[in-house]
């Protein structure tokens, strides 16, 4: 990134996608990426999908977090996905770092692990105790007849702003169900809120849902409401695990 943008971070290291050794770098190869046209340097659009197409995934060497600023970062540049790229690197990533093992259409009592949630309140009633409408955002993308399967059509007919709020909402939740409801509400909510982010990105989501997550992270940074007090107030809607 140094070479296109002087006020760029302070590389640590420089990386090649080359099938031979270059001296005092990281070198990666993969016969899939000879099907791109690649010149001397990466290109801000090539530079911007190559960090997207890292961050659906927690890695050994723990630069999740490097991956999504330079996301943001380079937004700010005004770099842009290149489809058929990602499609190429995020194929590759999979056969490196492994499939993600998520079924989108699993109900909630299947893709929750009660071994690992501790499980209080039924978990639609905790979207609709912090929904931002009369009903949770997701019941108007869910297949019809069905009550867990989305249809990509649906959600591509949100505007961008019920699109936010629609990921607000399933990391609210989320964070609840996880984090603050189990602690009878004394974990942070902004670190809970951080964390089920992150975890909506790299665990609990795949495919478009978490590309759209992933290329909105400036825009939902941070929480933009007190989910807890508004869970709080709604107390009401919520019914008991069983």
């Amino acid at each position: 990134m140094k070479m296109h943008f002087p006020d760029s971070r302070e590389p640590k290291d420089t990386d090649h996608f080359s099938d031979v050794d270059v001296q005092f770098s990281e070198v990666f190869w993969h016969p899939d990426l000879a099907k791109w046209d690649w010149g001397a340097v990466a290109t801000p659009d090539e530079l911007y999908t190559i960090k997207v197409s890292h961050a659906f995934w927690e890695l050994r060497n723990k630069s999740w977090e490097k991956h999504m600023m330079d996301v943001m970062f380079l937004q700010s540049k005004g770099a842009k996905l290149i489809p058929d790229l990602y499609k190429i690197l995020y194929k590759i990533w999979e056969e490196t770092h492994g499939k993600k093992k998520v079924n989108l259409e699993s109900d909630p009592d299947m893709f929750f692990n009660d071994k690992i949630v501790k499980r209080i309140y039924d978990h639609d009633s905790l979207h609709e105790s912090v929904a931002y409408y009369d009903r949770p955002l997701f019941e108007r993308i869910l297949r019809d007849n069905s009550d867990v399967a989305v249809d990509k059509s649906k959600w591509d007919a949100l505007d961008h702003d019920d699109k936010l709020k629609m990921v607000r909402e399933e990391v609210y939740a989320t964070a609840l169900e996880r984090r603050l409801v189990p602690s009878d509400y004394k974990s942070s909510a902004g670190a809970a809120y951080n964390w089920t982010l992150r975890k909506t990105i790299t665990s609990l989501t795949k495919g478009w849902f978490a590309l759209f997550v992933v290329e909105n992270f400036k825009d939902l940074l941070r929480a933009d409401i007190d989910y807890v007090q508004r869970h709080k107030d709604n107390a009401h809607m919520l019914r008991p695990y069983k």
